[in-house]
């Protein structure tokens, strides 16, 4: 809950990072995700992204729905 976290806004996320999402996962298609996600925001919050794999028609459970992708 957001008031757990508290202490931690605006820490980075400083380990290597592969971020794998499926295009019609709703987190991913929800207004400004995207945008957020491919721009420099992201890149700002998690310095060692190394790659964002997009699994095309994969939902949110992407090791269910695409489990040998």
């Amino acid at each position: 809950n957001w008031e757990l976290l508290a202490p931690w806004q605006g820490s980075k996320i400083m380990v290597p990072t592969k971020f794998v999402v499926g295009d019609e996962d709703v987190v991913y298609t929800t207004p400004g995700a995207k945008e957020y996600i491919h721009g420099d925001c992201f890149k700002s919050d998690v310095p060692l992204l190394e790659e964002i794999v997009i699994i095309e028609g994969a939902g949110h459970f992407i090791t269910q729905e695409r489990p040998n992708e």
